[in-house]
């Protein structure tokens, strides 16, 4: 029989295939549909969210009959049953692999080992067999999947707290076939286990295997893994975006932890894009290490979460380093923010600046950014002056989010008037933040200019209480003050949909803590 569509016309058809429902369809059509249909299949077959049920139970079942007759007997030997495996498939289906999750992976030997009844962690540690069994098993489909994957994109390593298994003594970088299998891989996460596993090794094992990440996401624990972790990044020929969290503090350390990382990512210096900090100390990292980071001068993205010791006479090596910075995101430590180090940086950037988020008031932060990144689309930012909110609006008419903390206990009527005369054609959400006990006090009558004002632009409107009294017993205290009914009824009529909630816990089946006013538009 002729086959009807040209190969090329199959082939597109098949990968533009989303839904595995519709693949497995294509598996029956043919001979050559199944051919182009089994690929696409098996490149991330432990992907939770694009995987049938009933096909997770034979994954695991046809990986082990895709072992050599070695492999098998002597998982057989050490009292694993393979009596469900077939002798030989039809596919080399590790050939097709990409994507390799090992907690997937453990989880999945794991329903293969206990097929009848849900799987309990504590079992692994209670029964040293069973542990040993799949840990061989892991052991084994990874140096089959390393030998046989044509190319693997992307590896993770995480278990948050977990892993008996202990995988990270497990040596990927040198089974055979790693030089080809790994040679392009792009997105490497790897998250150990405090005080419990020393990556080290494998750092300095995949860095002489992996030369092509893009992507790098690590949870630091040791000196030596930051040592490992930069002899990784400076190999590399493009990392583009770095994501490190530290899982100890080092701050009573006198050794330079971070800055060598800071110094590796200088190699990176012309495909730098993006870094992400959580958690880290800056105790002992020294001006010369971030000046070195500071040639990265591609760099769109910075994010620091809790990170410890950032000093402004340190921070201040990076002020006029990234011309081409874009979004900036920081979530307050135990230290002050380096202000005036900040501000420097918005002026250097200027205009190329989209996104901008501090939890904590940033002196001279506002006046700097309404001055020079007036192309800002998105700002979330704290202000003893709740007038500053005008000003952002004044200047920056790109703005399509604004979420702003002002002080509370004010008259804020010539406030929304203000924003009335001043918003952004563009604004899309506005959310504001002030105090449960003590909150913005304004009019029916100028909420209802401010939404007239907006009512073509502005789809979402919230209002967040903080500071909200610990477990109100009565009543009257729970009261919001901000609104009333009046208020409500004006943005019904505007047809904005609306949102107010506050921090009141715990909650109370008896007290009202959020109102919602459906628009047009729903909250996502």
């Amino acid at each position: 029989m002729d086959f009807p569509l040209p190969t090329e016309c199959v082939e597109d058809v098949i990968s533009n295939l989303e839904i595995n429902r519709d693949l497995f369809s294509a598996l029956m059509v043919n001979r050559e549909w199944c051919k182009f249909a089994v690929p696409i299949l098996w490149k991330n077959p432990f992907d939770n969210n694009n995987r049938e049920n009933h096909c997770k139970k034979v994954i695991m079942r046809t990986y082990l009959s895709c072992l050599d007759q070695r492999s098998k007997l002597f998982l057989e030997s050490n009292g694993v049953d393979l009596s469900c495996t077939s002798s030989s498939t039809a596919f080399d289906y590790a050939s097709y692999l990409n994507y390799l999750s090992t907690t997937s992976l453990k989880f999945r030997i794991q329903q293969y080992m206990f097929p009848q009844a849900g799987f309990c962690g504590s079992m692994l540690n209670e029964h040293q067999k069973t542990s040993n069994q799949i840990k061989l098993i892991f052991t084994i489909l990874c140096k089959h999947f390393i030998s046989r994957s044509v190319e693997l994109k992307y590896i993770e390593f995480s278990d948050f707290g977990f892993d008996p298994l202990n995988v990270y003594s497990i040596p990927f970088a040198t089974f055979e076939g790693a030089n080809r299998s790994l040679a392009n891989l792009q997105i490497f996460c790897f998250h150990g286990i405090p005080g419990k596993s020393n990556n080290a090794k494998t750092f300095v094992s995949m860095s002489n295997v992996c030369k092509n990440i893009s992507h790098l996401e690590i949870t630091l624990s040791t000196l030596d893994e930051a040592k490992g972790l930069a002899s990784l990044i400076s190999v590399q020929n493009h990392l583009e975006h770095f994501k490190l969290v530290s899982d100890t503090r080092f701050t009573l350390i006198d050794d330079d932890i971070f800055g060598a990382i800071f110094r590796s990512l200088a190699t990176q210096s012309n495909t730098f894009r993006s870094i992400f900090l959580q958690n880290v100390s800056f105790t002992n990292v020294d001006f010369k290490s971030l000046a070195e980071f500071g040639k990265c001068k591609a760099l769109r993205s910075m994010t620091f979460i809790e990170c410890e010791e950032i000093q402004e006479k340190t921070f201040n090596a990076i002020s006029n380093a990234f011309p081409l910075l874009e979004h900036v995101f920081y979530v307050s430590g135990p230290s002050e923010v380096p202000s005036q180090s900040f501000c420097e940086i918005f002026k250097t950037a200027q205009l190329n600046i989209k996104s901008v988020s501090f939890d904590v008031e940033v002196f001279g932060l506002i006046e700097i950014i309404t001055k020079f990144c007036t192309k800002l689309e998105d700002i979330s930012v704290n202000s003893i002056d709740p007038t500053e909110i005008i000003l952002i609006l004044s200047n920056c008419k790109e703005l399509k989010y604004i979420n702003f903390r002002g002080e509370g206990g004010i008259d804020a009527n010539d406030i929304f008037i203000g924003m009335a005369r001043s918003i952004s054609p563009n604004l899309e959400i506005l959310s504001l933040n002030m105090s449960f006990t003590n909150p913005w006090i304004f009019s029916p009558e100028s909420l209802k200019i401010f939404l007239d004002s907006c009512k073509n632009t502005l789809k979402i409107f919230k209002i967040y209480h903080y500071n909200a009294p610990f477990n109100i017993r009565d009543l009257e205290d729970a009261r919001i003050k901000t609104m009333n009914e009046e208020h409500f009824n004006v943005i019904r009529q505007s047809g904005i949909t609306f949102h107010m909630d506050s921090d009141i816990w715990p909650r109370n089946t008896n007290i009202i803590t959020t109102i919602d006013i459906p628009g047009i538009h729903p909250i996502e």
